[in-house]
C-alpha cells in the first residue's frame, strides 16, 4: 500500500501529516507511534514547502517482511541537492534543508539520505514494536526564541524491549551555537540512551565539556518492575499529574557539561495512568494541570500548557506522555 502528495503550500503539510497517520494506524501503530510518523512526515513536509522544492513530494508506504510490519516516509525533489550532507544534519546554518532532518532521524528507526545535483531523496523506515513501551503516548510542543530560526532546546523519546528513555534539554543561551549543543547532546543521547540514568547523564556532562552547557531532564519508566527513574541537573522541570499522590521529581543545581557537584538518581513507584510532563525555562512554572485535563489526549494537555504558559523571549519546549 503506498500514497503520495505534491507538497507546495502550507496546507499541504497537513494532508501529508494525515496521510501518513492514516496509514501508521492502518498498519498496527498506537497512538503514540501513528504521533511520531505525523511528526516526521511534518518536518520532512514543512522543509520542502519552506525552501521552494522543485516537484516536492512526500509519499509514504506500508511496510511487510517476514516477522514485522512498519512505515517508510520518502521525501523527494528535484532541487540542486545538498553539497554536504553531513553538514546539513550536524551543523546546518539557518535556511538550510538540515534544521528538520536531525529530528526525523530521531524519531525513525532506519534513515538514509540521498542527494545529486539532480534532486534530493530522504527516506525514513520506522518498524512497529509490539512491547509494552508503547503504553506511553506523547505530545510535544516546542518553538525557538522569537527572533530566532533554530531552538537550544531539544528533546527525546527512546524505547527499549521494557521500557522508555525520555526527557528535555535546554542548552544555555539561544540561537544557532545553542542549537549546535543541544543536537550534540541528542547525538550523545543516541549512542548511550540504554545506560542507567547516572551513567547517561555522566556521557552527557563529559560530551558536552567545553561548550556554554545545558540543563537536563531524564526520565527512565521500567515497565517490567512498574519504576520510574528521574534526574536532572539545571533549570528544567518534571511534574506527574493523573493518579493519586503522585511523586514530586525535582532537578538539582548546576549545568551539565560545566559543573554537577551533588546529584542523585530517584526512583518512584510507575501506575498506568501516569501523565509526566517536562518542560525547558521557556515555560512558566505558574500552572497546575486542572483536573479535567487530566483525562485529554497528550496533544491536549501540552496544548494547554503551550499556549497559556510558553514565554516568547526564549526557547520553549513541553513533552507530555501518558
Amino acid at each position: 500500500m503506498e500514497e503520495r502528495i505534491l507538497v507546495i503550500i502550507p496546507t499541504d503539510i497537513q494532508k501529508a501529516q494525515k496521510m501518513a497517520q492514516k496509514m501508521a494506524q492502518s498498519v498496527g501503530f498506537d497512538a503514540g507511534g501513528a504521533g511520531e510518523i505525523a511528526i516526521a512526515v511534518s518536518e520532512l513536509a514543512s522543509n520542502l514547502v519552506k525552501h521552494k522544492a522543485v516537484r516536492g513530494e512526500i509519499i509514504v508506504r506500508a511496510l511487510e517482511e517476514p516477522g514485522k510490519s512498519g512505515v517508510e516516509i520518502v521525501s523527494r525533489d528535484e532541487g540542486p541537492g545538498i553539497a554536504d550532507i553531513e553538514q546539513a544534519m550536524e551543523h546546518s546554518t539557518v535556511g538550510t534543508l538540515g534544521i528538520g532532518l536531525s529530528s526525523v532521524r530521531r524519531l525513525t528507526d532506519e534513515f538514509i539520505i540521498r542527494s545529486t545535483t539532480g534532486g534530493t531523496v530522504v527516506s525514513a523506515r520506522k518498524w512497529l514494536k509490539r512491547v509494552a513501551s508503547l503504553q506511553m503516548v506523547f505530545s510535544v510542543q516546542a518553538r525557538p526564541h522569537r527572533s530566532e530560526d533554530v531552538s537550544g532546546d531539544a528533546y527525546f523519546i527512546k524505547y527499549l524491549p521494557f521500557g522508555l528513555v525520555f526527557g528535555v534539554i535546554d542548552v544555555l543561551g539561544h540561537g544557532r551555537d545553542a542549537w549546535v549543543v543541544a543536537q550534540k547532546a541528542l547525538r550523545i543521547i543516541d549512542e548511550e540512551h540504554r545506560k542507567p540514568l547516572d551513567r547517561l547523564l555522566e556521557e552527557c556532562h563529559v560530551g558536552l565539556g567545553g561548550t556554554r552547557g545545558a540543563a537536563l531532564a531524564l526520565c527512565r519508566i521500567d515497565y517490567e518492575n512498574n519504576i520510574l527513574h528521574h534526574v536532572g541537573i539545571g533549570n528544567v522541570e518534571t511534574r506527574v499529574y493523573g493518579v493519586a499522590d503522585p511523586p514530586h521529581p525535582f532537578c538539582f543545581n548546576g549545568t551539565v557539561g560545566l559543573q554537577m557537584e551533588h546529584y542523585q538518581v530517584h526512583s518512584y513507584p510507575y501506575r498506568k495512568g501516569m501523565i509526566i510532563v517536562v518542560f525547558s525555562d521557556g515555560i512558566s512554572g505558574r500552572f497546575e494541570l486542572p483536573r479535567e485535563l487530566e483525562t485529554q489526549s497528550p496533544e491536549a494537555i501540552s496544548g494547554w500548557i503551550f499556549n497559556g504558559f510558553s514565554r516568547d523571549y526564549d526557547d520553549a519546549t513541553v513533552l507530555v506522555g501518558k
